[in-house]
Order: C-alpha cells, then structure tokens, then sequence
C-alpha cells in the first residue's frame, strides 16, 4: 500500500519550513516536504521548485499539498497537470490545523482520500 506524504507550498521559504517542523512533531516517520518562496529568496510560488521537492518522493507515495494562498493552489493545480502519472491530491484545508490532522492520519496509514476528508472535517468542526 502507498503512503501519503504531505507537501507544504508557501509564499515564504521560512513559512514552509517552519510548518514543516512544527507538523513533523505530531509524526516524525510521516514524509513532509515544503517549499517557499521563489529563487532569488521573493515572496511567491515556483512549480519549478515545487517539481524539484515532489521529485524527492518516492514515484508511488500518493501527495496531498497543503498552499498557504491562492496562487499558490494554482501552482499545485499545474504541478498536478505535469505529473499525470503521480497520485496527487490538493485541500483547502488550513496549513498548520489541517495539516496536523494529516500528519496523524497519515502516520496511522490512511489512504489519501480519508487523510483528505480527515483534514478538511477537522477544519470544518472547529470553525
């Protein structure tokens, strides 16, 4: 069975990063990758980059993105566009609560689509 590996995009490398360590705390044996920012270190998002980190994944681990702002959901929709052979899905759920959910679902060994569901009820009760 594949696992769900969770991919944080942010506008600000620092941003990523931090969720990244922050999540990483509810299970460390869960794949998180995160990228932030552009190259020369801007605000914004970058499919380049963002193909770079999901090349880091195994091929069949299945990907849930996690985006901070809009375009950066569009960036994640292209990304999904270039990769019709990977399993990837996007939520609107939020970053940090969300993405917590995530950690623990995934760690727990869910399938994407209930890690998914997990982290947007979550979000959706607590509002």
């Amino acid at each position: 069975m594949p696992s769900v590996s969770i991919f944080l995009i942010s506008h600000v490398r620092e941003l990523a990063l931090g969720a990244k360590r922050l999540l990483q705390q509810g299970n460390d044996q869960v794949t998180i990758i995160a990228t932030g920012g552009l190259e020369d270190g801007e605000i914004g998002t970058s499919v380049d980059q963002m193909q770079r980190a999901l090349d880091e994944l195994p091929q069949e681990d299945e990907v849930l993105i996690f985006y901070d702002i809009g375009s950066a959901k569009m960036n994640a929709e292209m990304l999904i566009e270039m990769n019709p052979d990977r399993t990837i899905a996007i939520t609107d759920a939020p970053l940090i609560e969300g993405g917590y959910v995530a950690v623990m679902m995934a760690g727990f060994g869910d399938d994407l689509d209930t890690v998914r569901q997990k982290a947007e009820s979550s979000y959706h009760k607590s509002r």
